[in-house]
């Protein structure tokens, strides 16, 4: 169709690359911008057919709107002189049908879960914005050389799969790897996905696809009506638990199967890597109580900016703003402050309520998220950041917006209990907790306050919290002296105690908890499971956050006595550093974005309580205001110049203050409390 060195609108032809029987892509370069492309266009025969064309540009375009780490990007997407085209981020690497070609054998564990730990994350970014992928196979899952895995052909699923060459039989999908309702013709949602990357784990584990046949009705009819052959047949040495991973990913029905593809992912490391997990199970049951959780967040549009939403806890925490990829979240389930002999301290003001979260019985519950509501960024607007915050001057608390000139305080939402907003990193959309549902769920809306949904609620659980790259769901559910934390729809950890706070590190690779009545800080590893335990049970640590690198983690600690603020490694125990005084007691610690200062609460004598900041040495420290409201942290805003914090005075308010202590500015002035303030990214 094109050679090299023609020209295609903005494109320079270099190579032709791959040709299927839809579409051609070449290697071409974005003259520009001077960098390389995968140019997909579709066949000249196709050109004309309305409903490809159709499909393809509404799917293309949907595709561009996925800023995934595992997505090939799409950068551009329309029709030249007739020619309906793509361009995509081009990739050098080999896919994984080239792999299992070359190979010829099951692959190791190890590199099937990586690949299938990193497609489930981009399904599940994907399938949250209503994106559905519809042909997900090996050869549309590319493998560069440091084992990255990328899923493409997000843009044209609908329209180039499998056509057989048989007049009149036209199925879209590609029959090896093809779902039961897809190949019946019905509508599919994200579990068809579930269905087709459990088919390729299968054709990793065992060197072969489940079902074969002479030809494409033989495949589909297979995937219809016979059971998954048993994948230790083809191969001895896979574990027993397998099987039932890979029978429940291909459930004929997709209410049977997982319901996400990141609990598919999590369930398939577990059986292949016992070993990995069985240190979790064994810290939840032995550990010295280090298991409480922080409700830390970040839901993940690409980039959440700012989670602090706690369910479990009454106080209001907001946490240095990120972003949804990036996004950063503080959630603080409020615990008493712990009190020495030797150490007197300010009495705490009065907590915030919060719903209390039921434990559900036995069975790990479904998670059926709703589609994650789409945003097209726009320029930066030219106005002030805002704040979402919440405030119960009607009644029950509500999610309030203000900006941070203090100009047009408008109330967002209206009925029932609504609390803990973040935003994501785009600005487009606020996320709160709202009981509104059947119990506490998470919700979104845009930053007018207009189309409100729900996104996630999970019967009898709190503490609902995505990974700031969106990759990763969490939650919890209190118990009968413990609590389990859920990832990604998956039993992770039972821990002990009925109060459990985390938070998730801005990498997305950790979560920092607060364990156990002992009040220990421990750092679980996402991917291993693994549980590193950062400080003893002798003495009490609490209000745990995350460093913007995630290599360092900060929080209160009564670990010399009087409580103060400590950072250590995320990595390495020990070689803990206190950051104040010894003859002060702080806590509610919040690590600036760019790194240079941590803000904390200091009492101050008579009950009051003194915002300060110092830097990461522990030099430097300085007060920046006094009343304040002694368990909610400052909320960073995004260019770590100002902080949001409650005040009290005979109440809480919102207030605003410079990092050098100058521009003060009270929020709010009311008679009602406000608390929990998010900034809007920037």
């Amino acid at each position: 169709m094109f050679s090299p060195g023609d020209t295609f609108g903005l494109y320079r032809i270099e190579r032709e690359i791959d040709r299927g029987g839809m579409a051609i892509v070449y290697l071409a370069r974005q003259q520009w911008l001077d960098r390389p492309v995968a140019l997909k266009v579709l066949k000249p025969h196709l050109q004309q057919d309305e409903e490809v064309v159709a499909r393809f540009l509404v799917e293309a375009r949907a595709a561009a709107r996925l800023e995934h780490p595992n997505i090939v990007a799409v950068y551009d997407a329309g029709v030249v002189d007739g020619v309906h085209y793509m361009a995509m981020e081009y990739i050098e690497g080999e896919t994984l049908a080239d792999v299992l070609a070359r190979v010829d054998k099951p692959l190791p564990s190890d590199f099937v879960i990586s690949v299938t730990s990193q497609v489930a994350s981009a399904l599940d970014y994907a399938h949250r914005r209503g994106v559905v992928h519809r042909d997900i196979k090996p050869s549309n899952i590319l493998i560069q050389e440091n084992g990255k895995a990328l899923l493409t052909d997000f843009g044209i699923a609908h329209a180039v799969g499998f056509h057989s060459q048989e007049p009149n039989a036209s199925v879209l999908g590609t029959p090896e790897y093809m779902s039961p309702e897809q190949a019946m013709g019905k509508p599919v949602d994200g579990r068809s996905d579930v269905y087709s990357l459990g088919v390729v784990v299968y054709h990793m584990l065992t060197g072969r696809p489940p079902f074969s046949g002479e030809n494409y009705r033989e495949i589909l009819a297979a995937h219809v009506n016979q059971p998954l052959p048993d994948p230790r047949t083809y191969n001895t040495s896979l574990p027993a638990g397998v099987t039932d991973v890979l029978y429940r990913a291909t459930a004929k029905n997709p209410e049977h199967r997982y319901p996400t593809a990141g609990a598919f992912a999590q369930a398939l490391r577990h059986v292949l890597r016992p070993a990995r997990a069985e240190p979790l199970v064994a810290a939840s049951k032995k550990a010295p109580v280090w298991l409480y959780a922080l409700i830390g967040v970040l839901l993940g549009l690409a980039a959440l900016s700012l989670a602090g939403w706690f369910l479990l806890q009454g106080n209001a925490a907001g946490g240095p703003p990120t972003a949804l990829p990036p996004a950063t979240a503080t959630s603080d389930a409020v615990a008493a402050v712990p009190t020495t002999a030797n150490s007197p301290q300010p009495a705490a003001p009065k907590a915030t309520e919060t719903p209390t979260a039921t434990a559900s019985p036995t069975q790990t519950p479904t998670l059926t998220p709703s589609a994650t509501p789409t945003y097209t960024p726009s320029p930066t607007p030219n106005y002030p950041p805002r704040i979402a915050y919440v405030s119960d001057r009607t009644g029950a608390p509500q999610i309030f917006l203000i900006g941070s000139d203090g100009a047009n305080d408008t109330q967002l939402t209206f009925d029932g209990r609504n609390e803990h907003p973040f935003w994501s990193a785009d600005g487009g959309f606020i996320y709160f907790i709202s009981d509104r549902g059947h119990g506490p769920g998470l919700w979104a809306m845009r930053a007018d306050g207009s189309d409100q949904q729900e996104v996630l609620n999970v019967p009898g659980s709190a503490g609902y919290a995505l990974s700031p790259n969106g990759e990763h769901v969490t939650y919890v559910q209190p118990g009968q002296g413990v609590t389990k934390l859920f990832l990604d729809g998956l039993l992770w950890a039972e821990l002990p105690g009925q109060h459990i706070t985390y938070q998730w590190s801005p990498d997305s690779r950790h979560i920092v908890l607060e364990i156990g009545d002992a009040k220990t800080i421990g750092v679980m590893d996402v991917t291993s499971g693994d549980l590193l335990q950062i400080t003893e049970s002798s003495y009490a640590s609490w209000n745990p956050g995350w460093a913007p690198d995630s290599q360092s983690v900060v929080f209160a600690s009564t670990r010399d006595g009087n409580a103060g603020i400590y950072t250590a490694s995320s990595l390495i125990p020990g070689n803990m550093l206190r950051l104040t005084p010894l003859d002060a007691w702080s806590q509610t610690p919040s690590w600036s974005p760019d790194g240079s200062l941590i803000a904390h609460i200091t009492g101050e004598g008579g009950g009051q309580w003194g915002l300060y900041v110092v830097d990461s040495a522990g030099a430097n420290r300085s007060q920046l205001f006094t009343p304040v409201f002694s368990e909610a942290p400052a909320a960073w805003s995004s260019d770590s110049q100002q902080l949001a914090f409650v005040i009290t005075d005979e109440d809480e308010e919102i207030a605003l203050i410079r990092r050098d202590g100058s521009g003060f500015l009270r929020l709010t002035n009311n008679s009602a409390r406000d608390w929990d303030p998010a900034w809007e990214p920037r």
